[in-house]
């Protein structure tokens, strides 16, 4: 597995191929946009979705959580793709998960998805801390902003980057990075990617396998 290092304010940070970001100084795992339950939404749309997403997103949680040794797991956002209701399973699959990992500080950032969660979160055992979280200067937000200042890193725009490859054009999860600001590949395996983001890119990590490798911005004529 290859990461990569980068610098936001005083921190250095680890990009994991899993699409997370590491803060070793502070033992804390960074993930935005997991969209859990996204799969049952869409079934009972109607939509055929193959089984086994939630469990996988999960697995690829405690696999982070196992190989970074982080003791605090904070996630930037939409944790959840709706509120569950009274007759889904999901949830109970969520409490599952979390008395592997009791030892786990499991903190939330908001984001426009997580709402109306008051009694699942309990459930669940994950402390909510509204819209932002200072982390030792580091501003954790779930959707960036042309105001913000300082350093910081968010979710929310699902970033997605397109190269090619022999004949082929593929899309690949992405990090962006613009000044001191950081933006998270969205976690969730049943997201979307956008390749054009509302966000003033100067540098772009892909996500390909067990790699992450910074991409070269094409330069404007």
């Amino acid at each position: 597995m290859m990461t990569e290092q980068i610098k936001l304010g005083h921190h250095d940070l680890l990009l994991y191929p899993q699409r997370a970001a590491f803060l070793p100084s502070h033992q804390t795992l960074l993930v935005a946009d997991v969209h859990l339950g996204k799969d049952q939404v869409f079934r009972r749309q109607g939509v055929a979705v193959p089984a086994g997403v939630l469990a996988a997103d999960l697995k690829r949680l405690s696999e982070l959580i196992l190989t970074t040794g982080c003791e605090r797991l904070i996630v930037l956002g939409d944790w959840v793709h709706a509120p569950p209701r009274a007759d889904d399973v999901w949830p109970d699959d969520i409490k599952t998960w979390r008395k592997k990992h009791q030892a786990l500080s499991l903190e939330l950032v908001e984001g426009n998805h997580d709402r109306s969660l008051a009694g699942w979160l309990d459930d669940w055992g994950m402390r909510v801390h509204g819209e932002s979280l200072d982390l030792d200067g580091l501003l954790l937000i779930h959707a960036w902003q042309q105001t913000l200042a300082g350093p910081g890193i968010s979710g929310h725009l699902h970033p997605g980057a397109s190269m090619r490859a022999g004949h082929e054009r593929v899309r690949l999860p992405a990090f962006l990075k613009a000044g001191q600001h950081l933006v998270l590949p969205a976690f969730g395996r049943f997201t979307g990617l956008m390749d054009c983001p509302d966000f003033p890119v100067e540098q772009c990590w892909a996500v390909a396998g067990n790699r992450v490798f910074f991409l070269p911005r094409k330069k404007r004529s």
